[in-house]
């Protein structure tokens, strides 16, 4: 359950970046590298529909990837990090 979780937030991550090296990229390569540096699988997703990063949606996922990286491996694995976001 929780991998499916990781997933699908990857996928959303994935949804919102370009194929362009930016800053979108870079903040989903860093939830990415939080999350397999915790011990969790990173499936790679295919047909991801690529949508503009804006400067709006590259602070957003700066953001979350942020609070990724602060939380505890423990608190990634279960998840828990999601809810601590932006409090």
């Amino acid at each position: 359950m929780k991998k499916l979780v990781f997933a699908g937030l990857l996928s959303a991550a994935a949804l919102f970046s370009t194929g362009c090296a930016n800053a979108c990229e870079k903040a989903q390569s860093r939830l990415e590298d939080r999350l397999k540096e915790c011990g969790l699988n990173v499936a790679e997703e295919e047909g991801d529909a690529e949508v503009e990063c804006t400067e709006t949606e590259a602070a957003n996922q700066e953001a979350f990837a942020d609070c990724a990286e602060r939380a505890s491996c423990d608190t990634v694995k279960t998840g828990g990090w999601l809810f601590t976001c932006g409090s």
